[in-house]
């Protein structure tokens, strides 16, 4: 065969069975041929290499699977979350509202970066313990324990190397990110957010055809420097080598060889990621209708439910460590065929007795998983006190945050009315959503440009239904004063640039004057308005709405009710909630299922179409 003019030679897959074996068994100084067929290293890989693998190490590294889990849960997880909520404490901008202005954003993007550079940290911590257990023989148990202590002693270069890495794929981040903001603003800067999405103007389709290829372009070098640098924890943790010179090890050895990387890679990263959902599907069609059979008798349900979610969690559990062990041995696979070493890692030190050292470590892990979900059982205490909030009224029934809409959800027994308030320009609060007419009324007008008297001639009913063509803008008093306590009213502020004292003053005292302080409660999205909220008003009812939330980065005292996305609740978010004594709502949920498991779960929603 004539090889590819250019081509970078790599370790070719011997034909032959002493060939096939691995430098233990070869010897130190055996110096492998190479070649330069693509199909073969394919080939290889996946068809001897994998397989060889799998076959001679799965059972030490599920050895090492196990240990390292309990050493995740137990340390490595803890520690990477409550760092990152404590930074965001410190710097006063959880991860709950809204980041606001290039400070702001910025300290977004480097909290996101540093949490990247602990996930990766971690994945590569689980990744060295499994090349050091692929590299070695013996009884499973002295394996896995070496494995453990051997990744502790190569921690900090790894945490280094993972820096290095995410930093790099941050710098790289911050220009497509920059020519995005750029475009943004000036296409999309003078409309409303809500409006973008919703109705979707021609300006929108400008910007994504000048970011999109912008962005495609930012995700190849992305990808380029990802395969450029794949090889280089297994040059750290095989070869012994500083993270910077395992950085440029691995480009020498991937140099030219993008593409074919990329094809195996993103093949059993695909095969991988799809595994748990097929057996979340087989799972649902299959044996779920099983249940159903069980007699209805309480101690048989509740033993065939726990049955059903112990085979399901552990085949969850298998599957994601066959993914785990097929990246890992992958990485290493590729490592040694595009020309990495062969010898055997020298062996650290055992501890005594590595089998109990394991299995007594996966028994504290065991014991305090245990102790964990009686607390979070105990602690949840599950009721159904479970309060409806209108979102903006019946917005599916009536024009959002109208009278009408408000009378909807009363007639419908909502326990709640969420509506939005701004500020005019003679200073008066009204009740409406986004920040200037266009989704509603057509009008370009801001609303904080905009006196009230100008509002009252806008019809904000018309685009929902022509019946609705008499509701006109409502002020705070007006609202207040129309739902009379037939409903708690749950007021979000949504300031302007540099009106949000004003804003809330004028609503505090909107809300001093209508005499119902007790049936108000005030929600922002954003930390610092809660917060001055409740400096403020000491005795009024604060909600904090939030985007995402860890643990610690809001303080207890700042708020009385936390609203978060559906998709952010959880049995556990719900036991935390009770556990510090606020009240927890999910929002926006208009599906009847999801209504449901929330309502098990006893946490509020707040739903576009009471009923």
């Amino acid at each position: 065969m004539t090889p590819r003019r250019g081509a970078r030679p790599y370790t070719r897959a011997m034909g032959n069975a002493t060939d096939l074996q691995s430098p233990q068994d070869t010897g130190a100084g055996a110096t492998p041929a190479t070649i330069t067929d693509d199909r073969r290293l394919l080939r290889g890989v996946l068809m001897h290499d994998m397989r060889r693998d799998v076959r001679r190490h799965l059972r030490p590294m599920l050895a090492w699977y196990l240990l390292f889990t309990a050493f995740a849960t137990v340390a490595a997880a803890p520690l990477t979350t409550w760092s990152l909520a404590a930074l965001l404490h410190w710097i006063e901008r959880p991860l709950a509202g809204e980041f606001d202005g290039v400070v702001g954003a910025l300290l977004a993007f480097a909290w996101l970066m540093l949490a990247a550079a602990f996930t990766w940290f971690v994945v590569m911590l689980q990744q060295a313990g499994m090349l050091l257990v692929s590299a070695s023989r013996g009884c499973r148990y002295r394996t896995a324990a070496t494995a453990l202590l051997g990744m502790l002693r190569r921690a900090a270069p790894l945490a280094t190397l993972a820096v290095l890495q995410v930093a790099a794929h941050a710098v790289l981040a911050l220009a497509w990110l920059a020519i995005g903001a750029l475009l943004y603003a000036r296409l999309l800067g003078k409309f409303d957010p809500y409006y973008v999405v919703t109705a979707r103007p021609d300006a929108l389709w400008w910007f994504l055809g000048g970011f999109l290829p912008v962005l495609a372009i930012g995700l190849f070098l992305h990808a380029t420097l990802y395969f450029r640098w794949l090889l280089a924890t297994p040059a750290l943790v095989l070869e012994d080598r500083a993270p910077i010179a395992a950085l440029v090890r691995s480009r020498a050895l991937t140099r030219g060889r993008h593409l074919r990387i990329a094809v195996l890679v993103v093949g059993v990263a695909v095969t991988v990621a799809a595994m748990p959902l097929l057996v979340t599907e087989l799972y649902d069609r299959a044996a779920t209708p099983l249940l159903d059979w069980l007699p209805a008798h309480r101690l048989l349900v509740s033993g065939g439910m726990v049955g059903y979610l112990t085979l399901y969690a552990a085949t969850v559990l298998g599957v994601l460590f066959l993914g785990t062990t097929l990246n890992a041995l992958l990485v290493r696979a590729l490592f040694q065929r595009l020309g990495g070493t062969r010898r055997r890692c020298q062996a650290d030190a055992a501890p005594a007795r590595p089998g109990r050292f394991v299995w007594g470590a996966e028994a504290a892990f065991l014991a305090l998983a245990l102790v964990q979900a009686t607390l979070a059982v105990v602690g949840m205490n599950l009721r159904h006190d479970v309060t409806i909030t209108a979102h903006r009224g019946a917005s599916t029934v009536a024009p959002e945050n109208t009278l009408a809409a408000f009378q909807a959800a009363i007639d419908a027994g909502a326990d709640a009315i969420e509506f939005d308030v701004r500020l005019s320009a003679d200073g008066v609060v009204v009740v409406f959503h986004d920040s200037d007419f266009r989704r509603i009324a057509g009008d370009p007008r801001a609303v904080v440009d905009t006196p009230l008297a100008a509002m009252r001639e806008l019809d904000i009913g018309s685009w929902f239904d022509p019946a609705y063509a008499d509701q006109r803008i409502a002020t705070l008093a007006e609202a207040l004063r129309f739902i009379d306590r037939r409903a708690v009213a749950l007021v979000e502020l949504k300031p302007d640039a540099d009106n949000a004292e004003a804003l809330l003053d004028a609503v505090l005292a909107d809300i001093a004057r209508s005499g119902q302080a007790d049936a108000v409660v005030l929600a922002s999205l954003s930390p610092d308005l809660v917060r001055a909220a409740r400096d403020a008003a000491p005795q009024a009812q604060l909600a904090l709405f939030a985007n995402a939330a860890l643990p610690g980065t809001a303080r207890r005292t700042d708020f009385d009710m936390l609203g978060l996305h559906h998709l952010q609740i959880d049995a556990a978010a719900v036991a935390a909630a009770r556990r510090r004594g606020y009240a927890l709502q999910a929002w926006t949920v208009n599906d009847p299922a999801r209504m449901a498991r929330y309502m098990d779960l006893g946490s509020g929603y707040a739903p576009n179409a009471p009923r």
